[in-house]
């Protein structure tokens, strides 16, 4: 399909006797934001890994740019899309320089152009210079997940996988960091499908909503359409889960003014 970056087509995964993706069919348009959403065990995660062989579906067909990975390398293809999760991964052995240099060194860059990256890198996601001087566990949280987020966007990718990126964030670190990273998501001209358990996070940072429930699709959509539509009662409770949090904290503050 032209100007998809991603295209999935009945895509199955079982572990064990559990059925985690139950044969997921799902187009991602190249330069969108996808946020993928649902309760634990939805297959949400399963469903991201499977896009950069991380995870190997049990049937189904996958092409990511372009490309059918069912008999990629593996190793190949996560190095064309970039990866941010969690737990970040920082080696704390390596300086920050030398983390977000990782790729571009196994692709073989000069070292005049892995210095220009990582510094233009750094810029990017708001950090200065002399950070890449330091080791990972210098650095606050915060300041770690941004370093995530150069690393992987360290070999210029065009596609952006992010999996609980900001979870472990206090609120305002969380913030502010998607926020930043939804800029660069535009300046850059990136395809990035997230996934989050964070219904606000979803509605201000993505373009489209999927959501998941026992491995399937059962909505998908812009949030305002979603709500507006959806005639799954559950879904509408998700959808609308930021806006009752809203009204309590309301609430909860005129009451203490």
């Amino acid at each position: 399909m032209a100007g998809a970056a991603i295209e999935l087509s009945g895509v199955e995964k079982r572990y064990g006797g559990v059925l985690a993706l139950a044969g997921v069919s799902l187009t991602v348009e190249t330069g969108s934001f996808t946020a993928l959403v649902g309760g634990s065990g939805s297959g949400k995660t399963t469903l991201l890994k499977t896009v950069n062989r991380l995870v190997s579906p049990d049937a189904g067909e996958i092409r990511v740019l372009g490309q059918d990975v069912t008999g990629a390398d593996p190793h190949l293809l996560r190095r064309k899309i970039g990866y941010v999760f969690q737990e970040v991964g920082l080696f704390p052995h390596l300086s920050v320089a030398e983390n977000i240099a990782i790729t571009p060194k196994l692709l073989g860059w000069d070292a005049r152009r892995i210095d220009g990256r990582v510094a233009n890198l750094l810029g990017l996601v708001d950090l200065p210079l002399e950070v890449g001087r330091r080791a990972p566990a210098a650095l606050s949280g915060g300041q770690r997940q941004r370093v995530g987020v150069a690393r992987a966007l360290a070999a210029e990718p065009k596609l952006m996988l992010m999996d609980e990126p900001f979870g472990a964030l206090d609120p305002l670190t969380r913030d502010a960091l998607g926020t930043d990273y939804r800029a660069l998501h535009e300046r850059l001209g990136l395809t990035t499908v997230m996934v989050t358990h964070d219904m606000a996070e979803a509605v201000l940072l993505a373009d489209r909503i999927v959501v998941l429930r026992r491995g399937a699709v059962v909505a998908d959509g812009a949030p305002a359409d979603l709500l507006a539509q959806t005639a799954d009662d559950e879904v509408r409770a998700l959808l609308e889960a930021p806006r009752r949090q809203a009204l309590k904290l309301a609430a909860k503050l005129g009451g203490a003014a």
